[in-house]
């Protein structure tokens, strides 16, 4: 690999050889820091068409990084499978047409909504209305995503995602012999 360095680079600076999430089509990453100081790293490429997939990779990312926020809530059985679950949820199309488009949600890259909904039929409805968390309690939830906090998040923690989602993700659970 070839570092082409813009500029004069300092002093005290490393170089590594180790790349972690490599994309090939990737020539450039900026990370950001955000105001509340978190940070998030935006990808670009020469090819034009390779930039959908770089997009929706990095929101893909964003949105299990909040999902992780709800750890501490899951049910001992699901901690090592929730990422997992989520990462299958996020494979399925009926989600994917809907939860990378944030529309005009502010300070989210991905559609902070329908995340929120998933979470509650999750939390719930799923797996006989039994669901995946210790007790779903959107209060605690809604903390935990704002910081402790509570926003615009908690009232969404009542609403399921459309019939569509739900039917794809209770598929999926069966499929994938999550029950």
């Amino acid at each position: 690999m070839e570092i082409k360095i813009k500029g004069e680079p300092g002093t005290g600076n490393t170089y590594i050889e180790h790349i972690e999430n490599y994309f090939p089509a990737v020539t450039q990453v900026t990370i950001i820091r955000e105001a509340d100081g978190t940070h998030r790293k935006e990808m670009t490429s020469d090819n034009p068409a390779d930039s959908d997939v770089l997009d929706k990779e990095g929101k893909r990312a964003d949105i299990i990084k909040y999902v992780e926020k709800t750890l501490p809530y899951v049910l001992y059985q699901w901690k090592d499978k929730y990422i997992t679950l989520w990462n299958d949820i996020l494979d399925l199309p009926e989600v994917a047409r809907i939860i990378y488009n944030r529309g005009r949600q502010q300070k989210t890259s991905f559609n902070r909504k329908e995340v929120v909904h998933i979470i509650c039929y999750l939390g719930k409805y799923a797996f006989d209305e039994a669901g995946i968390f210790e007790e779903y309690n959107a209060t605690h939830i809604a903390n935990a995503f704002n910081d402790g906090a509570e926003k615009s998040t908690r009232p969404e923690l009542g609403f399921l995602p459309p019939v569509p989602i739900r039917k794809a993700i209770e598929k999926l659970l069966h499929e994938k012999k999550y029950v």
